[in-house]
């Protein structure tokens, strides 16, 4: 772990904008937290542990703090310093991804439903039964569909991706929702890039699917992939990272890149990184922040990009399973 405070530790110049938020978050030190089944592993110029014990399989920050949910059942909020608190459990559903807006907490949960959690109040809002298709809705071992991401849009748009069904929007908070794209594609992922208003991406069985508009029409890029099967999607600066594999059970994946602006350009990035990952990068354990990009492993490592992907290093081995990964700024 030596090489953690060379690689992690110095503050960001790159991030300075001319907004004065952008300036304090560029003073601030990068931090790269990991969602491991004995706890939440704090990776900068040194290592901690926080909510030991707990296994961690979903990660979110906001501008008040860190968002976790625990044991799959559990939400966990960390304030800004360093305080932890459990603000909701839910004993019925699976909590499976989490996504905080403003003063609201969205949670995606098995059964495909949602979860809103205000002011510590917990409120089941929409399991999308007049949706368009619901009825097709399926998962590959037979289970109910999941919520597997969220994201939100500069609009204030919502895209929630149900496993398996498509990725459904609301333009109106959540009150009504319309499918996007078509369920079968078999979706894994979803993100919105925010210096990008109408960009939406996906990774998904076939490749990166690609939105230009908001999610009203989608394109799908493959080329130069060893396999079309992806689980997780990032942008960094000017630059996608996807995974690909040959399926859910794999022993060749790998992670991809290319220019937001340039299809059928996918690379393999190899500068750093095996030949191949014996399993899927997995949804919610790639992230980027400016020119820095993480991911993490079901074999318990961590690899780290200081330049969009171009070169990697291995800052963590021995870990038990990456189930989530979130790179930050230190409040320090």
């Amino acid at each position: 772990m030596n090489n953690i405070a060379q690689q992690i530790g110095e503050p960001i110049a790159h991030q300075q904008t001319d907004t004065d938020a952008n300036i304090q978050q560029a003073m601030h030190k990068p931090l790269a937290i990991a969602g491991t089944s004995e706890g939440l592993l704090f990776l900068d110029s040194e290592q901690r542990i926080e909510l030991e014990g707990y296994s961690i399989t979903a990660l979110a920050s906001s501008s008040d703090g860190l968002w976790a949910i625990a044991d799959r059942n559990s939400v966990w909020h960390r304030h800004p310093n360093g305080e932890w608190h459990q603000v909701a459990e839910v004993n019925d559903l699976q909590l499976n991804c989490i996504l905080p807006i403003k003063s609201t907490v969205l949670v995606g949960t098995s059964g495909a439903c949602l979860i809103r959690i205000t002011d510590s109040s917990t409120h089941r809002i929409n399991c999308f039964e007049s949706v368009e298709g619901r009825s097709q809705w399926y998962t590959p071992w037979g289970d109910p569909p999941d919520v597997r991401s969220m994201a939100v849009g500069q609009s204030g748009e919502l895209y929630v991706n149900v496993h398996v069904g498509g990725i459904l929007r609301s333009l109106d908070q959540g009150q009504s929702w319309q499918p996007t794209i078509d369920f079968h594609a078999d979706v894994h992922e979803v993100r919105t890039v925010a210096e990008h208003r109408d960009l939406v991406l996906a990774a998904t069985a076939q490749g990166l699917a690609i939105s230009r508009d908001k999610g009203n029409s989608w394109s799908f890029d493959r080329v130069n992939l060893h396999a079309d099967y992806s689980r997780a999607v990032a942008v960094c600066k000017e630059t996608i990272l996807m995974t690909a594999s040959t399926g859910p059970h794999t022993n060749k994946a790998a992670i991809y890149c290319r220019l937001l602006n340039q299809p059928g350009t996918f690379e393999k990035c190899d500068r750093g990184l095996p030949e191949w990952f014996r399993d899927n990068i997995n949804t919610g354990t790639l992230d980027t922040l400016g020119n820095l990009a993480a991911f993490g492993t079901s074999d318990g490592q961590i690899f780290l990009s200081n330049d969009a992907g171009l070169t990697w290093q291995q800052i963590a081995t021995g870990l038990s399973a990456i189930r989530c990964l979130n790179l930050t700024y230190s409040p320090d």
